[in-house]
């Protein structure tokens, strides 16, 4: 699990979550929602890994629908999260 912060203006994460985790959130994340649009420009970065650049917005509500959908990949996002505001 990652956190970083890019050179452009916004700042950005990396999430790292397993294939499982992640077809969970997705199969439960609306389409019209940011969440998906991220879901969907994830990137495969081994096996069983999938990793999921976003905005702290977007991860925030990436955690909530984690919270709700599947709970195993909370603890992940949250620790992203914790560890990009507090380096």
């Amino acid at each position: 699990m990652r956190a970083q912060k890019s050179t452009r203006s916004a700042d950005k994460l990396l999430i790292e979550i397993s294939s499982e985790e992640f077809n969970w959130i997705l199969r439960y994340a609306n389409e019209s929602s940011p969440v998906y649009l991220r879901l969907k420009n994830s990137i495969r970065i081994g096996a069983d890994t999938i990793a999921i650049p976003c905005d702290v917005a977007e991860a925030e509500m990436l955690l909530d629908v984690a919270k709700h959908f599947c709970p195993p990949a909370v603890s992940k996002i949250d620790h992203v999260i914790k560890a990009f505001r507090d380096p």
